[in-house]
């Protein structure tokens, strides 16, 4: 199971303009990560197979371009990821590609953090005594 644990952060500058809130900057960057949960969920049970206990966190910096909203700069924070290389590569490559539309006219820096956990096994179903 994987789940996006939390925004550590959306800093956006301030420039003329139409531009989003930090708040709804923030919003936005998360509803684009989230598209591409999918495929870190299949990257993620792909690492099991060959590592059947990876987990840990990943945390992900990266800009988001102002005039495009392309995500640009991303990067693994090594201070604060707790996850086996494997899953830091998948994070960075499922960010390829991803553009904030509409663009905005401020540039945004953010800060993401990917928990990873295998799912528990089901519980016993309690016997009839």
């Amino acid at each position: 199971m994987m789940k996006l644990l939390l925004l550590a952060g959306v800093l956006a500058g301030t420039a003329c303009g139409t531009a989003r809130s930090q708040q709804v900057y923030a919003a936005d960057a998360n509803r684009l990560l989230e598209t591409r949960n999918d495929e870190l969920e299949r990257c993620y049970n792909e690492a099991l197979k060959t590592e059947p206990n990876a987990m840990g966190t990943v945390t992900v910096k990266f800009m988001v371009e102002p005039t495009s909203g392309q995500i640009k700069e991303a990067t693994i924070d090594p201070t604060k990821t707790t996850a086996p290389e494997v899953l830091d590569r998948c994070v960075l490559g499922a960010m390829t590609g991803l553009t904030l539309a509409p663009p905005d006219r401020n540039e945004g820096r953010a800060t993401f953090v990917y928990e990873f956990k295998a799912n528990p096994p089901p519980a016993a179903a309690p016997t009839a005594g």
